[in-house]
């Protein structure tokens, strides 16, 4: 009789064996549940063993290839054990400040990418003689602060590539900026809730997953767009009294307050005060999904005259 080999491979039931070893560990608080989202980082040796347990097979047949195949796939698992066990707690919070002089920087831009987080921007004469202060609570990777001075642009990012699915990940940041400059503001978000409080706003433009958005807006020196695009958006905005202003507002279910006067619509709403094309005005786009909107007019008043 023949005797035919038949090869099976051991890495899906090394695999099954992988998880249930972990499983097992978090059910009985050897490690936290958190830190089951490092398993992703490890997608690139499941190419890497399932290679070298080829490579094996084709240069070593019988029980020795078995031996082999089954000595590699072991190694691979302790090690995917330890990495995930030891490697840094990808859920643990940290902090950094940051700060930069106002120099020559005669207008500043801000820019945010991040996923979900919350973001508290304020424009306060506290600041002195820096451009901006920052500080952030996060977990994951370390956030980037990068200042262009040439263009005066602010940038604060977070990556979102590192494989964390499990648990929740933080991002606070209190953003507070030099009053004496106007400001661009850009953020990209994911889930978000922003305040934001910048008198001297050249324009803010906010693209989320879903957001809930408190802005206020002070006297504006030019026309000012303001714009919100994203998924379930709730959008308050507070501007000077007797400011012109237009606004507009398109979704599924939308609802518009101005003023305390409510409107509520199926896909688009406006309203245009009756001041608008005398001076500078502010001009409000939200598009989304479901969309709650209110302006009012509890904004700062203008400077009087000494």
């Amino acid at each position: 009789m023949r005797y035919t080999y038949r090869y099976r491979s051991f890495f899906w039931p090394a695999l099954i064996i992988l998880v249930g070893i972990l499983a097992l560990l978090v059910n009985t608080g050897q490690i936290s549940v958190d830190r089951l989202g490092e398993l992703v980082n490890l997608w690139p040796l499941i190419l890497v063993v399932i290679g070298l347990e080829l490579i094996v097979r084709r240069m070593v047949h019988g029980v020795a290839g078995d031996a082999a195949a089954a000595l590699i796939i072991v190694l691979a698992v302790v090690g995917a054990a330890v990495y995930v066990t030891a490697a840094p707690n990808p859920s643990q919070t940290h902090s950094m400040d940051s700060s930069a002089d106002l120099g020559s920087i005669d207008q500043g831009s801000l820019e945010i990418d991040v996923g979900a987080a919350t973001v508290s921007i304020t424009a306060d004469p506290s600041v002195a003689s820096d451009l901006y202060r920052a500080h952030i609570d996060y977990s994951g990777r370390q956030p980037a602060i990068e200042l262009d001075r040439s263009r005066g642009t602010l940038r604060i990012s977070q990556s979102n590539s590192n494989g964390f699915i499990f648990g929740n990940r933080r991002f606070a940041l209190r953003l507070v900026l030099n009053p004496s400059i106007p400001w661009t503001i850009r953020e990209d978000s994911g889930a978000a809730t922003d305040t934001i409080d910048v008198p001297r706003a050249r324009s803010i433009a906010i693209n989320t997953g879903a957001s809930r958005d408190d802005i206020t807006l002070g006297p504006p020196s030019a026309d000012v767009p303001v714009t919100i695009n994203g998924g379930a958006l709730t959008v308050n905005v507070h501007r000077p009294e007797g400011v012109a202003m237009s606004v507009e507002v398109s979704g599924g279910s939308v609802t518009l307050t101005v003023d305390g006067q409510v409107q509520h619509a199926v896909g688009h709403l406006t309203f245009t005060s009756s001041n608008v094309g005398g001076g500078p005005s502010y001009n409000i786009r939200v598009d989304g999904g479901a969309c709650t909107v209110n302006v009012d007019s509890s904004g700062p008043a203008p400077a009087s005259p000494s």
